[in-house]
C-alpha cells in the first residue's frame, strides 16, 4: 500500500501514468488561488433554482461553489502535473444555469454548460469545443473555429453526467517549431460520441498561454457558476509504442487446412514487409500465409492486442498464443492482453481462408502502458469488405416503430429480448421504448432515433437499437399489489394482464391500452418543453392495494418535495401531485419508488 500511495503522489507532482485516478481526498493535486473549490462527500443541485449547489462533508467529490458574476482566473483550478497526449474522463454535475470548462494543456477548452432541453447545440453548449478569439478582427468575426457537439445529450441540472476526452497535443520539431496542430481525437458525452478528429489551429478563447505548448496542465474553469466533479481518471500517453521490425512473410495456396504443417510445404511467395497486409496475396481465397518478425517494447506492462482477420487466424508472441486459433468473419474483432518486459519479442501472425464468399482482411492494433493504440497494418488491409451500410430511422415527425429490443439493465444483469417493443420517436430528439407485454417504459434517450440495420438488413433478426444517450429504466410490471415484501413481479403472472395495443391522436402520439388486475388502463407519454417525458396512467376502478412502481435502483433519494433522484442521480422522477406520499421500499438489495393508485391516476415526469 505504501508503494502505491508513493506512486500516486509522484504522478501528481511530475507526470501522469497510464489509467490512474486523481485522488480527491484533498486538493493536493491542484493549485488554486481562491476558496471556491473544496473536497466534499456528496453534492446536489436544485433543478429549479439558479446556481444552487449544496454539499455534505466528506471526501471523493470536488466541488466549486461560486457566486455568478465574480469573474477572474483566480477562481480556476489548475493541476500540478502537465501533460501532452491525454485521455481524461470524469463525472460532473452542474447547477442550473452553470457554466464551466475543461482546458487541456490549459489552452484547449471543452465546454461544460447547462444545456438541458436545447433541441440543437452550439460550440458554447455542453460538450462543445470552444471558439478561438482574435480582437484584431471586425466585430462579429472575432470568434472563430468553435465546434458544436453533434447532438445535445446534456442531462438535467443536478444529475451526474460523464465525459471522456481523447486529446492529441500539438507536435513540435527539434527547433521548437510547431509542425502539427492539437487534435481532439474524440469527445464522448453521456455515452454518445459528439466529436471525432477535430483539429484546433491554436489555443481557444481564455487560454492559459497565447501560443501552443508541448506540455501543459489540466485547467478547470470556476468563475461562471457552481459544479461538482468526481471519478477523475487520466491516461497520459507519454511513452513510446512498440515497434515492428524484420517482418517477413510466406504464402501458400490450395485447399489447405488451418492446421496444415506449413513447414513441410514450399511457399508460393516469400518476402519482406514494413507492415502487415493480406495484399501480398495473388488470390483472394484458398490461401494460408504466415508473418514472422520482432516486436520491440520500451516500457514494461500490459499490452492489449486487437486483431481482425478473415477465416482462421492466430497471433503468437515469443512462441505463445496471445490470440488463439479460431475462425471469424471479416467484420469480427478479437482482443487479448499480455504482460511484456522491455526488449525484443518474436511475433507470428497466421491466417487461413477458404470461404469464397468472404473478402480478405487483416488488421493488428496494439496499445500498451503509456501509449495509444497503434495500427501495424496498411490502411487498405483492414478495410472490411463485409461492412453494411446502416439502415437508420429518423424521427422528423412523431414516429412509432415496432421491433424486438435487446435489454439489459446493468452489466451484471442478464440480457433479454423484448419481443413486443414499441419505440416512439419525437422531433424534439427525445425518444423511448415501451414493452407492450408489461405496460412499462424500458428506456428513454436523447439523440437520433433508431438503427434498424439488424431488423431489415438481409434476412434480419427483427431487432433495432437506440441511437442516442440512453437512460435505462426497467422491464418489470408497472402495476402491482402492495403489502408484500417479495421482489416486485417481473412478469404478468397473477395480474390478468392483456395488451390492447395503442391508439394515436392527431399528432401521431400513442396512448397504450391494456387490462390488468381487473381494470382497463390507458398509458399516455408526452414530451414537455423539449426536456422530459410526462406520463399519465389512468386505471378504471382500481382494486384495493394497487400500487405503481415508478423506478428502482441501487439508491433512491428524495431531493425536494415530489422530486426523487434515482441510481446515484442518473435521472429524476418528479410527482405531479406533491400531496402523494410515495414509499421508498428496500428489497433484495434494491430500492423501489412506489405510489398508490387509489384515485385511479398516476401522473409523474421522467427527467434525464
Amino acid at each position: 500500500m505504501l508503494q502505491l500511495a508513493c506512486g500516486i503522489a509522484a504522478m501528481l507532482v511530475h507526470t501522469a501514468y497510464a489509467q490512474q485516478p486523481i485522488p480527491l481526498n484533498d486538493l493536493s493535486a491542484f493549485t488554486t488561488k481562491s476558496d471556491n473549490w473544496k473536497i466534499v462527500g456528496s453534492a446536489s443541485a436544485d433543478i429549479g433554482k439558479e446556481n444552487a449547489l449544496t454539499t455534505t462533508p466528506g471526501k471523493g467529490v470536488l466541488a466549486c461553489i461560486h457566486e455568478k458574476g465574480k469573474y477572474g482566473n483566480q477562481y480556476e483550478l489548475i493541476s500540478n502535473f502537465k501533460h501532452g497526449d491525454l485521455d481524461i474522463e470524469l463525472d460532473f454535475m452542474l447547477a442550473k444555469g452553470s457554466n464551466s470548462g475543461i482546458y487541456l494543456q490549459g489552452n484547449y477548452e471543452v465546454q461544460l454548460f447547462d444545456s438541458w432541453g436545447k433541441k440543437s447545440a452550439k460550440y458554447n453548449d455542453c460538450g462543445g469545443i470552444y471558439e478561438r478569439w482574435n480582437d484584431a478582427k471586425p466585430e462579429g468575426e472575432k470568434g472563430y473555429e468553435g465546434y458544436a457537439p453533434r447532438y445535445n445529450v446534456a442531462k438535467a441540472p443536478g444529475l451526474w453526467q460523464h465525459i471522456k476526452i481523447s486529446y492529441q497535443a500539438p507536435r513540435f520539431d527539434a527547433a521548437g517549431k510547431k509542425v502539427s496542430n492539437a487534435v481532439f481525437l474524440s469527445v464522448v458525452l453521456n455515452g454518445m460520441t459528439i466529436h471525432e478528429n477535430v483539429e484546433v489551429s491554436g489555443p481557444t478563447r481564455g487560454s492559459l498561454t497565447a501560443e501552443d505548448v508541448a506540455m501543459g496542465p489540466i485547467r478547470i474553469q470556476g468563475d461562471h457558476g457552481s459544479l461538482a466533479i468526481k471519478n477523475i481518471m487520466i491516461n497520459n500517453f507519454d511513452k513510446q509504442p512498440g515497434t515492428l521490425s524484420d517482418l517477413t512473410y510466406k504464402t501458400y495456396y490450395g485447399a489447405l487446412s488451418e492446421t496444415e504443417d506449413l513447414s513441410k510445404l514450399t511457399p508460393a511467395e516469400s518476402g519482406k514487409a514494413d507492415q502487415l497486409s493480406w495484399e501480398i496475396l495473388k488470390d483472394n481465397n484458398n490461401y494460408s500465409y504466415v508473418y514472422t518478425g520482432h516486436y520491440n517494447t520500451v516500457t514494461p506492462g500490459k499490452y492489449n492486442f486487437r486483431m481482425q482477420a478473415s477465416g482462421n487466424s492466430y497471433l503468437k508472441i515469443d512462441g505463445k498464443y496471445i490470440i488463439q486459433p479460431e475462425w471469424k468473419s471479416n467484420t469480427d474483432f478479437r482482443e487479448a492482453s499480455a504482460e511484456l518486459k522491455p526488449g525484443d519479442h518474436t511475433i507470428e501472425v497466421f491466417n487461413n481462408k477458404k470461404d469464397g464468399w468472404m473478402r480478405p482482411v487483416l488488421g493488428l492494433w496494439i496499445d500498451g502502458p503509456g501509449f495509444r493504440e497503434v495500427a501495424y497494418h496498411t490502411k487498405s488491409s483492414a478495410m472490411a469488405g463485409g461492412s453494411t451500410d446502416p439502415i437508420l430511422i429518423t424521427a422528423n415527425n412523431n414516429t412509432i416503430t415496432r421491433s424486438f429490443m435487446d435489454f439489459r439493465k446493468g452489466e451484471k444483469a442478464k440480457r433479454t429480448r423484448v419481443v413486443h417493443a414499441v419505440s416512439v420517436g419525437s422531433p424534439t430528439n427525445l425518444h423511448y421504448t415501451y414493452d407492450l407485454d408489461k405496460g412499462t417504459i424500458l428506456q428513454v434517450w436523447r439523440g437520433e432515433f433508431l438503427d434498424a440495420t439488424p431488423m431489415w438488413h438481409d434476412r434480419g433478426d427483427g431487432s433495432s437499437r437506440p441511437r442516442g444517450s440512453v437512460t435505462l429504466l426497467g422491464d418489470d410490471m408497472f402495476l402491482g399489489k402492495s403489502g408484500s415484501k417479495a421482489k416486485w413481479a417481473t412478469d404478468t403472472t397473477g395480474s390478468g394482464y392483456r395488451p390492447k395495443g395503442y391508439v394515436v391522436d392527431d399528432a401521431d402520439v400513442p396512448t397504450f391500452q391494456y387490462q390488468a388486475f381487473g381494470s382497463n388502463i390507458t398509458d399516455y407519454i408526452s414530451v414537455v418543453n423539449n426536456q422530459y417525458f410526462e406520463r399519465i396512467v389512468r386505471v378504471n376502478n382500481p382494486v384495493k392495494d394497487l400500487v405503481a412502481r415508478l423506478a428502482d435502483g441501487d439508491k433512491i433519494e428524495k431531493v425536494a418535495d415530489g422530486l426523487y433522484a434515482i441510481d446515484d442521480k442518473s435521472y429524476y422522477i418528479q410527482l405531479s401531485d406533491k400531496n402523494v406520499k410515495p414509499e421508498i421500499r428496500s428489497t433484495n438489495g434494491l430500492q423501489e419508488l412506489l405510489v398508490p393508485v387509489s384515485n385511479g391516476e398516476v401522473k409523474y415526469s421522467i427527467l434525464f
